[in-house]
């Protein structure tokens, strides 16, 4: 009960912000004589507001069904390096925006039994997270090796880094080490990743230093 009801409290302040900040922006626009240039730049902020918001909800609704069970994975033959690919790809606006140096050596034809639309999500969530706090003109490496019975994926980014203390808690849900890119996420990205390879019977290690970078590394069977 103690972890429904800080649960609800959590989720409650982070809807309240982007609410909020709706809200004073939606009033902005209702000023008469507001100039176009203002108008656009309102605009923008909502809907960069609101797709923000759209995805704390979305992880919301993902976190309590798996954690409810309501989401159980479904095991079959799938290929690793393409889930890798394909989703990588995805994010190639954002990275050409950023001017991003992206590195991928990726093993090709890596078969494991396991959920493909659940390794998306963990792949999307550490992408997303290494283009957040790698700054303009960084590099983001993906490697994906097989040994032996192991299939080992990592993301590597030259961003702000992290230290002990923020690494201890950094799948807790909820917890922003860095509040300055708050704007950016909503502390469930990684809780979500860690359920879901616990789910799939992985594991997921993170090594970082503070102003270098960080790389996150997550096992998988490959059998």
């Amino acid at each position: 009960e103690t972890l429904r009801t800080d649960f609800v409290s959590n989720v409650s302040h982070e809807l309240k912000t982007p609410l909020a900040v709706l809200q004073n922006y939606g009033a902005l626009l209702e000023e008469p004589n507001l100039p176009e240039e203002k108008r656009l730049e309102y605009a923008k902020s909502i809907n960069r507001v609101t797709k923000h918001l759209s995805e704390l909800i979305t992880n919301i609704l993902k976190l309590n069904k798996l954690e409810s069970q309501k989401i159980t994975p479904s095991f079959r033959k799938c290929n690793v390096s393409e889930t890798l690919c394909e989703c990588l790809i995805t994010f190639e606006s954002e990275w050409d925006i950023k001017n991003l140096e992206i590195n991928a050596d990726i093993e090709e034809d890596v078969y494991i039994s396991s959920d493909p639309e659940m390794l998306m999500i963990i792949w999307a969530n550490l992408f997303s997270n290494a283009l957040k706090f790698t700054p303009e003109g960084g590099k983001i490496n993906v490697n994906l090796k097989k040994n032996g019975n192991n299939v080992s994926v990592s993301v590597s980014d030259t961003g702000c880094g992290m230290d002990e203390k923020t690494m201890e808690r950094i799948f807790d849900k909820f917890y922003q080490g860095d509040t300055s890119h708050s704007e950016k996420g909503n502390g469930l990205g990684l809780a979500l990743v860690k359920r879901v390879i616990d789910m799939l019977g992985g594991e997921i290690t993170v090594e970082s230093t503070p102003t270098v970078g960080s790389t996150f590394t997550v096992k998988l069977k490959a059998n």
